[in-house]
């Protein structure tokens, strides 16, 4: 994202070929107003759909616009001074530091003092991960290698959207490189080697945004790359075809006729609009999100620089205006309703929507102003290196005194003890260091218990084998996200879902060879009212409704283990709480919402209706050890029973795990089964 650039060179001639030589893009500069208007859309598309705008369900595509504008504007800028004699690189990079670093330093501090005052020691050691390496303009890879299951919510990310900041630093640390090497070898062509590096930068794209590259797939990176949206979206070598199609601008002519720089413009908006309205997260590929904004609506409206009606809609008073405060409103909005919704422990309603946009406004208004303005009209390398050293020290050293979570700001000892940072939860995880499948228990004993399902399985493991290692030898197959059904599985999501493979092939296999006496199920039921596709085809399966996504999962699972003559436990999901409200600081009085029941009392009539007509299946309901009538409890005698808001510790299992040996112990004794040499699972 460019800001500050909206003067660009004014081409005077036509080469021999049409096409203007570098030399012509070094004429005088005008100012065009436009561009600032065109940023005032993007940056509104983004703020609307971060405020869950449902109008702008697309509203992701702004920050596409804005790697257009920063690769047409910063290629102009950088050809314009080599042509002159007066580029160098330390003068274009403090430039830019002193545009976008004083803002960028604001709202870090803004943040920090936030996160110290609300956040919940865990989630401050992550925020401290976070804001050392957008210091350092790398927060695009931590973001991409955080990706999977177990990534914390992205609305508890106040720094997320720094990653496009790193993409742009990235961007800028390379970019007048390649300009000047390709304008000494063709001073008259630059629009080809423009259109290669997009075009190489698109196939790209299209070889990774599956999650897979063969000549990755033997190597420890083939699993980096496998959630091929996250590689897509985060790393910038994808995002270099935005860039270079802006850049390429700045060789193409100029249409002769006025007519046509009108059409240019409608098309451009109208196509950019009909990305922002129509398009959302589930639109196709990365690679067709993203064309349909940047290649041609964006693009359109950068080519078109004399239209006097289209453009009306970019050129008045207050669409500039946001335009020039875009930066400084794209900063601040994103932690500001992180931090509102954090505190609040929901999502905003439509009026608190409303108010944080127009705060996101006002604070943008005085950023702009009051820091924005000010700094950038300093002058030369040294303050702005005083500035950019000042700033990473500064944010390097309170990122690590962050780095333990400052547990000392809680009043809860039990808080400060077992929730204090990622090393303290750890030693209160329900679950085992087991990848996608082992066994354990008493591996010599006959009676074989396979156990499957995902996270909300996982959590049992290790009080499973405290309390029943000596009895059974359990067989364990999960993954995060991982249904286990006959027809339907989890939709295909990069590493997530290849783990989730290699763990249900593995049940299958163990089950087809034999021997098993009884199966556990544990799932997060409700979790997958739009993670399914039928195994088939891969068509999606999205049921909102858990009254009809209950019967749907338990009818599937039966067919699943049709040819099994053992019972079957299936494990309700955990009873959320709401965790934060006992781990974070209380310098101020936040409300603590209790979580609704609802999906526990739909299950648990799903599964009686179930039952009826399925008398092999059990069913083990947490709720009941972990809630009384009133309210989930989230300790018991001193300990934490969670490790966030929907995974039990081994304090939680240990509560639950009993009743599973039990149902175990008395199914098989009166059953009195033996085991079957050969099932199958489909």
């Amino acid at each position: 994202m460019t800001w500050g650039y909206t003067r660009v060179a004014t081409p005077v001639v036509e080469g021999q070929a049409g096409t203007p030589s570098a030399a012509m893009i070094a004429g005088p500069e005008s100012y065009r107003a436009e561009i600032d208007g065109l940023r005032a859309i993007a940056v509104l598309a983004v703020l609307f759909f971060h405020l869950r705008v449902l109008a702008f369900s697309g509203g992701f595509v702004g920050v596409d616009v804005f790697f257009v504008i920063s690769g047409f504007l910063i290629t102009r800028v950088i050809v314009a001074d080599i042509e002159a004699g007066r580029f160098g690189l330390a003068r274009f990079w403090a430039r830019r530091a002193r545009r976008l670093l004083p803002a960028f330093f604001a709202t870090l501090t803004l943040s920090c003092i936030a996160a110290f005052l609300l956040f919940a020691p865990q989630h401050l050691e992550m925020f401290a991960e976070s804001l050392v390496a957008a210091n350092f303009g790398v927060s695009n890879i931590l973001f991409w290698r955080e990706t999977g299951y177990f990534d914390i919510a992205a609305r508890m990310k106040p720094l997320l959207h720094s990653w496009s900041l790193s993409v742009e630093w990235q961007f800028y640390l390379v970019w007048p490189v390649l300009l000047r090497a390709f304008l000494g070898r063709y001073p008259r062509r630059m629009v080809w080697p423009m259109l290669a590096i997009a075009a190489s930068s698109l196939c790209l794209i299209l070889a990774f945004q599956d999650g897979s590259f063969w000549l990755l797939s033997r190597t420890r990176a083939a699993e980096w790359i496998a959630d091929g949206w996250a590689t897509v979206f985060y790393n910038t070598p994808f995002r270099v075809f935005e860039f270079a199609c802006g850049a390429a601008l700045a060789w193409l002519p100029k249409p002769r006729h006025a007519i046509v720089h009108e059409l240019l413009v409608a098309l451009g908006l109208a196509l950019i609009g009909g990305a922002i309205f129509l398009l959302d997260s589930s639109s196709g590929t990365p690679a067709f999100n993203i064309v349909l904004p940047t290649l041609l609506g964006a693009v359109m409206v950068l080519q078109a620089d004399r239209s006097r009606w289209a453009a009306l809609v970019l050129r008045n008073g207050p669409a500039v205006y946001l335009g020039r405060i875009s930066y400084s409103l794209y900063l601040i909005h994103w932690p500001l309703i992180v931090f509102c919704e954090y505190g609040l422990l929901r999502t905003l309603q439509p009026a608190e929507a409303i108010s944080v946009g127009l705060l996101s406004l006002v604070l943008a208004v005085l950023m702009f102003h009051c820091v924005e303005q000010p700094y950038r009209a300093g002058r030369g390398l040294a303050a702005t290196a005083r500035l950019s050293l000042a700033g990473l020290v500064l944010f390097s050293l309170v990122g690590y005194a962050m780095s333990g979570g400052m547990p000392w700001r809680l009043q809860s000892v039990v808080a400060g003890a077992e929730l204090a940072n990622s090393e303290a939860l750890k030693a209160i995880t329900g679950s085992l260091d087991c990848q996608d499948f082992c066994e354990y228990g008493n591996l010599q004993s006959p009676n074989k218990v396979l156990v499957v399902g995902d996270s909300h399985v996982q959590h049992y493991a290790r009080a499973l084998n405290e309390l029943g290692g000596q009895n059974f030898h359990f067989l364990l197959a999960e993954a995060g996200n991982c249904y286990f059904g006959a027809e339907l599985q989890t939709r295909t999501t990069g590493a997530v879902t290849q783990h989730c493979r290699n763990a249900t092939d593995q049940a299958a296999r163990w089950l087809k060879a034999g021997g098993i006496v009884a199966i556990v199920q544990g799932q997060r039921w409700p979790g997958y009212r739009n993670l399914l596709e039928r195994k088939v085809d891969g068509a999606p399966v999205d049921m909102p409704d858990v009254a009809q996504l209950f019967p749907t999962m338990l009818g599937d699972i039966a067919k699943l283990y049709a040819g099994f003559q053992g019972p079957v436990i299936l494990i309700g999901h955990a009873p959320n709480i709401n965790l934060v409200c006992d781990v974070r600081p209380a310098y101020f009085s936040l409300p603590c919402p209790i979580p609704s029941r609802i999906e526990h009392v739909t299950f648990e009539a799903s599964f009686r209706a179930f039952a009826n007509t399925h008398p092999g299946f059990d069913l083990v309901d947490p709720i009941v050890a972990i809630c009384s009538a009133t309210e989930c409890h989230a300790t018991d005698r001193g300990h934490s029973l969670y490790v966030d808001d929907h995974h039990l510790s081994i304090f939680g299992a240990r509560l639950v795990v009993p009743r599973i040996i039990e149902r175990l112990k008395t199914d098989l004794s009166v059953a009195s089964r033996q085991p079957l040499s050969q099932s199958t699972m489909r």
